[in-house]
C-alpha cells in the first residue's frame, strides 16, 4: 500500500503543479465583488484643452445620443513592467524573444483586464442603461453608447456645447468619476468630446505659368517631386534596382474621410505605376462613408504617396464615418479611432498617421491612452509613422499667423512608441532657364535636376541628393508653417533616445527622424478633387487646358506615408515580413551613432515662429528651436538615406540596452543599472568603460563600472553594471581645526609626550626626556594661540544638487572601425 500511496501523491503533486503552471498566465482579477456606483472617484486629465469657459454656449440636451464613449483601463503596475522588458527583447536581437510578436489575444492574456473583469464592467455599464458596442481585442477599452443624460448620470460630469473658431463642438465641462473600485485601473473615460485631431499638410495650387513648381516644369523651368524624384533624393531608387517594392508588406493609412478612387488612379497614371487599389475599411459602429473636405485630400497624399514609393505594397485604408447620424462638420467619430482599430485588429505591420493635436489640448487621459495603443502595436510588430506637426515648436497654435498658446509637441508624433517624421527644406537648387516660344518652352538643366525637351514636363527629373535646410516657410505662407519639434509635457525621455546633441532635458524630444515637408519648395504633386479642380491630373499631373494647373502638397503629413512607403522596402529587404515594430528602440539612435552616413544630418534653419507679447515662452517676439549639428528638436537625427541606412543595419553592431529607463538616489549612496549587452550581425569585440563613459551627471557624483572591460566573441548577451556614487551634504572646514579642538589638543598633545617621556629607561629618560618637554612646550603654545586667535571658519559641502539628470552612457568597440552604442538614463537624486 505504501507505493501506491507515494504513487498517488506523486500524481497528484504533479497535478497541482501543472494547474499552478497552466493558471499563471491567465491575467487575475482586479475587482472584487460587483460594481458599486455609491463611492465614485473623480479622474484628472480627461478635459480637453478647448473646453474652457469663454467658449461655452451652455449644456446640451439631455436626450442627445452619445456613441464612441469608451471606458479605458491601464495594465496593472506586474503587467506594465512585464510589458515593458517584452518591448525591450523583442528588440534585442540575442534574445529569445527578439521579433516574437504578438496577436491581439495573446496580448490581452498577459496584458488586459481578465475577462471577468470586464464581464463586471459590462454588466455595470448595462445597470446604468448603457448599450456596450465593442470590447477590445486587448480587454483594456470597452466601448458603449447611450445618452447625454446618461453619461451626466453615470460620470457625474455635464455635456455643454463650445463655440470654436465658427464650430460649435461638444465635451465634459468637469473630469468624469468612476466607481471607486475602478479607479486604480482606469486611465479615463473617452469620446466625451467631438474636438477631432487635424490634418498635418499644406496644399496649394500652382498655376501651369507660374513662378513656382517642382518635377522639372517645361513652362517655368521650376521644380516638383513626383516618386521618381523622392526615390532619387532619398537613395530609395537602389531597393528598386534589388528588385525590392514593398510585395511581401501591408501599410495601413489612417482616415477621417472616404476618397475618390479617381484621384488614386490619376496619380499611379502620372507617376507611371500600375493599378494597386487599397482595401477600404470602414471603422465599425463611426457611421456611413462620406466624404470630407480638408480630410479628403490628407487623404489622397497618404495614399498616394505610401503606394508611390511602396510600389507593390498593399494599402489597407482605416478610416472613421462622422458617427450615425452626423456629418463632417459635428461629427463625433475621428481619425484616432481609426488608429485605435488598425492597431486593436493588427491590420498592418506598418501605420502611417498624418493627423495630430498638440499636448495641452488632448489632455493626459487621453496621451496615456494612446500610448497603451502605441505599446500594444509594437509588441505585435506594428511600426508607427506619426507627423511632427506643422506649426513649428507652437502646436497648439494651428493655422494662425502668430502663436500665443506657448510650447507644445504633436501627440501621437510624441509619445515614445511612435516615430515622428519632421520636416526638412530643400536648398541651392534654383529653377531652370526657360526658352523657347510658349506654350512650346523648355527649361535647362541646373545642379541637382534635369533638363526638358519637346516642350513636355520631365517626371522624375533629380539627379541626386539635394542639400537640406529646415523646413520653416512661415515668413512666405499666411499662416504658421515649419516643422514640429520641442519636449513631451506628459512622457520622460526613453532609454534609446540618445545622441549628438540630445537635449538634457528627461523628456521625450520630437521628432525623430525628417524628409522634405515644403508646399513651397519642393513640393510634392498630388492629385486630388478636393479644394482643387474635378480635372486635377487629367494631363499627366496638370489639369486640363486652358489652366494646366499643378495640385502640391507638404507640411509633415508628406512624412508620414513617404516614411511608411520606405519602411516598407527595409522591411521586405531585411525579411521582416511581419513587422519591425519601434524602430527608434532598435535602429535609429543606434545608427547615427555606429554609422552616421544613415542619415543626412541638417544642421542649419529653425522652426523658429512669432508670437504675441506676454505669452507663455514668448521672448523677444519669437520661440522656437535651432537646427544644429547631430539630433535637434528641429529634424531630429536629420532626413535618411534609405538604402543606406538598410544596408548599416545589417552591419556588425551591438545592442546596449538597461534594465531600467531611470533611477533614484539619495544623496551619499549609490544606484545601479544593469546594461545587457546583445551582439548583432556577428559583431565581436571589446568594450572599455571608464569614468568618461558617462556624461550629465551632476556634480558631486561620479561612474564607475563592473566589470571595466567586455569581451564579445560568440553570440551570447554579457552585462555590464553601472555605479553611480552620490555626496551627502557634510561640513568642510576651510583650516585644519576649530577653536574647540584645537584647545582639547593643546592639552592632550603635552600629555602625551610626557607619559612618553617618563616611560623612557633612565639614561634615555634623561637625554630625551629634555628633548620632548621642550616638544610638549612648544606644541601646546602653537595649539593655544591658535585657539585664541579667532578660530577657523566653516563652510558647508552641498554634496550632489538635488533634481533629475539625464546620463548618457557610451558604450565603443575597440579597433579601426569603432561602433558606438548610447543609452539614456534619468538619474532622480534626492
Amino acid at each position: 500500500m505504501r507505493p501506491f500511496r507515494a504513487l498517488v501523491l506523486f500524481f497528484a503533486f504533479l497535478s497541482l503543479s501543472l494547474l499552478s503552471s497552466l493558471t499563471f498566465a491567465i491575467q487575475p482579477d482586479r475587482i472584487a465583488g460587483a460594481i458599486d456606483s455609491g463611492a465614485v472617484v473623480r479622474l484628472k486629465g480627461n478635459v480637453h484643452g478647448l473646453a474652457r469657459r469663454d467658449f461655452d454656449l451652455g449644456r446640451v440636451h439631455g436626450a442627445e445620443p452619445m456613441s464612441g464613449v469608451s471606458l479605458v483601463f491601464k495594465p496593472s503596475a506586474a503587467q506594465q513592467a512585464a510589458l515593458d522588458k517584452l518591448l525591450k527583447e523583442q528588440q534585442q536581437r540575442s534574445s529569445p524573444n527578439y521579433h516574437k510578436w504578438l496577436t491581439p489575444a495573446q496580448f490581452a492574456d498577459r496584458f488586459g483586464m481578465s475577462r471577468s473583469d470586464i464581464e463586471k464592467v459590462t454588466a455595470w455599464l448595462q445597470s446604468q442603461g448603457f448599450t456596450v458596442t465593442r470590447v477590445a481585442n486587448s480587454r483594456n477599452q470597452v466601448f458603449f453608447e447611450g445618452t447625454v443624460a446618461q453619461v451626466e448620470s453615470a460620470f457625474r460630469t455635464e455635456i455643454h456645447s463650445y463655440l470654436v473658431d465658427g464650430k460649435v463642438h461638444f465635451a465634459n465641462a468637469t473630469e468624469p468619476s468612476v466607481p471607486a473600485v475602478l479607479s486604480g485601473m482606469t486611465i479615463g473615460v473617452q469620446h466625451l468630446h467631438n474636438f477631432q485631431p487635424k490634418p498635418r499638410a499644406k496644399t496649394r495650387v500652382v498655376p501651369g505659368g507660374g513662378a513656382s513648381a517642382h518635377l522639372t516644369s517645361h513652362i517655368s523651368g521650376n521644380h516638383f517631386l513626383t516618386p521618381a524624384d523622392f526615390a532619387t533624393i532619398y537613395d530609395v531608387q537602389a531597393f528598386y534596382t534589388a528588385g525590392i517594392y514593398g510585395a511581401t508588406q501591408t501599410i495601413a493609412v489612417i482616415g477621417q474621410s472616404a476618397v475618390n478612387t479617381t484621384d488614386l488612379h490619376n496619380f499611379r497614371t502620372a507617376a507611371g505605376l500600375s493599378t494597386n487599389d487599397p482595401t477600404m475599411t470602414l471603422v465599425p459602429n463611426s457611421g456611413n462613408s462620406t466624404v470630407c473636405a480638408g480630410d479628403e485630400g490628407e487623404s489622397d497624399l497618404d495614399l498616394e504617396w505610401s503606394a508611390g514609393i511602396a510600389k507593390d505594397a498593399s494599402i489597407t485604408f482605416v478610416y472613421a464615418g462622422p458617427g450615425q447620424g452626423k456629418t463632417c462638420a459635428n461629427r463625433n467619430w475621428g481619425a484616432f479611432d481609426a488608429l485605435q482599430y488598425a492597431v486593436d485588429q493588427n491590420l498592418a505591420g506598418i501605420i502611417s498617421n498624418s493627423y495630430g493635436n498638440c499636448e495641452a489640448n488632448i489632455g493626459s487621459s487621453f496621451a496615456l491612452t494612446m500610448r497603451g495603443w502605441a505599446q500594444q502595436a509594437n509588441t505585435q510588430g506594428q511600426t508607427i509613422f506619426s507627423a511632427s506637426g506643422d506649426s513649428g515648436a507652437a502646436d497648439c497654435d494651428f493655422q494662425v499667423a502668430v502663436a500665443t498658446q506657448g510650447l507644445a509637441v504633436d501627440l501621437p508624433a510624441g509619445i515614445p512608441e511612435v516615430t515622428a517624421v519632421g520636416g526638412t527644406e530643400f536648398n541651392g537648387d534654383g529653377k531652370g532657364t526657360v526658352t523657347g516660344t510658349p506654350p512650346n518652352t523648355d527649361s535647362s538643366a541646373t545642379a541637382f535636376w534635369g533638363a526638358t525637351t519637346g516642350g513636355v514636363d520631365n517626371a522624375g527629373s533629380a539627379l541626386s541628393y539635394i542639400p537640406e535646410t529646415s523646413w520653416n516657410d512661415t515668413a512666405v505662407d499666411p499662416t504658421i508653417s515649419a516643422s514640429g519639434g520641442g519636449a513631451s509635457i506628459y512622457f520622460d525621455k526613453p532609454y534609446w533616445q540618445a545622441a549628438t546633441g540630445m537635449p538634457g532635458d528627461n523628456k521625450r524630444d520630437v521628432p525623430d527622424i525628417s524628409v522634405n515637408a515644403s508646399a513651397d519648395h519642393d513640393g510634392y504633386l498630388f492629385c486630388s478633387e478636393d479644394g482643387f479642380t474635378a480635372q486635377t491630373c487629367a494631363s499627366g499631373f496638370r489639369d486640363n487646358s486652358p489652366t494646366t494647373n499643378f495640385a502640391v502638397v507638404g507640411g509633415t503629413s508628406a512624412g508620414a506615408p513617404t516614411m511608411a512607403g520606405i519602411w516598407a522596402l527595409f522591411n521586405e529587404f531585411n525579411g521582416f515580413n511581419v513587422g519591425s515594430g519601434n524602430v527608434n528602440s532598435f535602429l535609429f539612435y543606434e545608427l547615427a551613432s555606429s554609422y552616421p552616413d544613415s542619415f543626412n544630418d541638417i544642421v542649419s534653419g529653425d522652426n523658429i515662429v512669432p508670437c504675441t507679447a506676454g505669452t507663455p515662452n514668448c521672448t523677444g517676439g519669437q520661440l522656437g528651436f535651432l537646427a544644429s549639428a547631430g539630433y535637434d528638436l528641429v529634424t531630429g537625427l536629420g532626413s535618411i538615406n534609405a538604402f543606406q541606412m538598410a544596408l548599416n543595419s545589417q552591419a556588425p553592431t551591438f545592442d546596449f540596452v538597461p534594465d531600467v529607463n531611470s533611477v533614484s538616489i539619495l544623496r551619499g549612496q549609490t544606484g545601479t543599472i544593469n546594461f545587457t549587452i546583445s551582439p548583432a550581425n556577428g559583431f565581436t569585440g571589446t568594450l572599455n568603460f571608464s569614468s568618461s563613459s558617462c556624461s550629465g551627471l551632476p556634480s558631486e557624483a561620479t561612474c564607475s563600472f563592473s566589470p571595466p572591460s567586455v569581451t564579445i566573441s560568440s553570440a551570447a548577451q554579457s552585462t555590464v553594471t553601472l555605479t553611480i556614487k552620490t555626496t551627502a551634504p557634510a561640513a568642510k572646514l576651510t583650516e585644519p581645526l576649530g577653536r574647540g579642538r584645537e584647545i582639547f589638543y593643546a592639552t592632550l598633545v603635552p600629555g602625551i609626550l610626557g607619559m612618553f617621556a617618563f616611560c623612557l629607561p633612565g639614561k634615555a629618560r634623561r637625554r630625551g626626556g629634555r628633548m620632548l618637554i621642550l616638544l610638549a612646550v612648544l606644541a601646546s603654545s602653537t595649539l593655544w594661540m591658535g585657539a585664541c586667535g579667532g578660530g577657523s571658519s566653516r563652510a558647508k559641502d552641498p554634496g550632489t544638487p538635488v533634481g533629475a539628470y539625464t546620463v548618457v552612457v557610451t558604450a565603443t568597440s575597440g579597433g579601426s572601425a569603432p561602433i558606438t552604442t548610447k543609452a539614456s538614463i534619468i538619474v532622480n537624486v534626492n
